[in-house]
């Protein structure tokens, strides 16, 4: 009869608490967490497939009861933890927009799959699923990407203030790039050139939106940046339009993070990058002289002031901020009044398109990048360098060009080489003659 494996019992190191062995041959452990009213010891167990597993979380969970926070980290899922921590401390250390984007990612993408859970139960594996699920419903790398620098920022708050002992984010992974099926019909993002000249003719009998796109067709602002120009920003005789602020819809939260209202404001440009001095061509000063001459003469008849150099460019006829959907809703019935719907135009289309047109004349594409006020040529090589088949066609007939050339040259080598052997058979000829001549002249 085979003798039963007994297994030794070994002296507990410290602060293990009480170790043992289950009959299913799991491994647990408690360790005293507090006492009850009563005095009663109040006692957490944790479960693991070995000692040792046990004994790291015992000392992890005993770091915890030492720290200041256990019971509140105890009492609240990490929903609740996440929560505050986005309202009371990221939220005032971004961008109100940074923060709405932060607030609704945690809200759609994190809160659903684990808010309930406690935070020590969030581990490297939990976290990892979230992201690899999110991947295979479809989201965008840059949202998970987006997604995994919350859970990093929160734990990396979690760690400081000894919520938990490590960041479990730091072992994640997420794929670097995405795979994307081309489509060079879709991407087009810019006004196709055989429309260019119908637009422009349509923009020519509205006052407002003439110079306010001609701002961002062939000037490369942003619509943000059109609105926030100034007339000291224009310099009609040097041809130039400084671009040095913007407008910004900024979103105002109550306590709980959800939005109450969104306020137009004048802010900043999007990055240092985009602080630039651009040139007009002749087309974009002259709508612009037209229209401050328009400007002057409302003004007369309001008795306001429009056109100093601290006003507004594009102001309301009342001299006040122009907001964008307001200004956006102008531009959606200018489209239909004029059957433009169906080229896909929209306010950052003319900027595409203002891009195309300088990658279409063969500019270098870092004086496009410096005009567009990127921070990087990579973004505008990619992103506001669209193709479309007239590019493709390019690309032929330069190929085509080539061989015609090849080809040409190769009939000129073999025209070149039979007047060569007419030559020399001419030069036999006259040998031959010579030689039967001289033959006749020894007989």
């Amino acid at each position: 009869m085979a003798r039963k494996k007994v297994v030794s019992k070994t002296r507990r190191a410290n602060n293990e608490g009480s170790i043992f062995q289950r009959k299913d041959g799991r491994w647990t452990g408690a360790v005293t967490t507090g006492y009850d009213d009563n005095g009663k010891p109040i006692r957490k167990f944790i479960y693991g497939k070995s000692r040792m597993e046990v004994a790291n979380k015992l000392t992890e969970l005993t770091n915890r009861i030492e720290s200041e926070n256990f019971d509140y980290v105890d009492k609240n899922t990490i929903g609740n933890l996440m929560t505050e921590w986005l309202l009371v401390f990221k939220k005032n250390q971004v961008t109100p927009r940074t923060f709405e984007g932060n607030f609704s990612k945690f809200k759609l993408h994190i809160e659903p799959k684990i808010g309930n859970m406690k935070i020590d139960e969030v581990n490297t594996i939990v976290i990892q699923k979230l992201l690899n699920q999110m991947i295979e419903d479809g989201y965008s790398l840059d949202v998970v990407r987006k997604t995994k620098v919350i859970f990093n920022q929160f734990f990396d708050y979690a760690v400081q203030n000894k919520f938990v002992q490590s960041n479990p984010t730091l072992l994640t992974r997420v794929k670097s790039k995405e795979r994307k099926i081309y489509d060079g019909e879709n991407k087009y993002k810019a006004i196709p050139p055989e429309a260019r000249e119908k637009f422009l003719t349509c923009l020519g009998e509205h006052k407002l939106l003439k110079p306010l796109c001609l701002c961002m067709m062939l000037g490369g602002l942003r619509t943000g940046e059109t609105l926030g120009l100034m007339w000291k920003d224009i310099d009609l005789k040097n041809k130039t339009i400084n671009v040095d602020r913007a407008i910004t819809i900024v979103p105002k939260f109550d306590e709980n993070g959800k939005i109450t209202k969104r306020v137009t404001v004048i802010s900043e440009t999007k990055t240092a990058c985009s602080k630039r001095t651009v040139p007009m061509p002749d087309l974009l000063v002259e709508a612009l002289k037209e229209y401050k001459i328009n400007q002057e003469i409302k003004a007369d008849e309001k008795g306001i002031v429009l056109t100093d150099n601290s006003n507004l460019v594009f102001c309301n006829d009342d001299g006040s901020l122009r907001t964008y959907y307001g200004t956006k809703k102008i531009f959606n019935n200018f489209l239909s009044k004029y059957n433009l719907n169906n080229l896909g135009i929209h306010f950052h289309t003319l900027r595409h398109t203002y891009s195309n047109m300088l990658f279409e004349a063969n500019q270098n594409p870092k004086v496009i990048q410096a005009l567009l006020g990127h921070k990087s040529v990579k973004t505008t090589i990619a992103t506001y360098n669209s193709v479309d088949k007239a590019y493709f066609q390019k690309a032929t007939d330069v190929l085509n060009n080539t061989f015609k050339t090849q080809e040409a040259k190769q009939t000129q080598e073999l025209e070149d080489d039979e007047l060569d052997a007419e030559l020399e058979r001419l030069l036999k000829e006259k040998q031959e003659r010579r030689r039967r001549k001289q033959q006749d002249f020894e007989m």
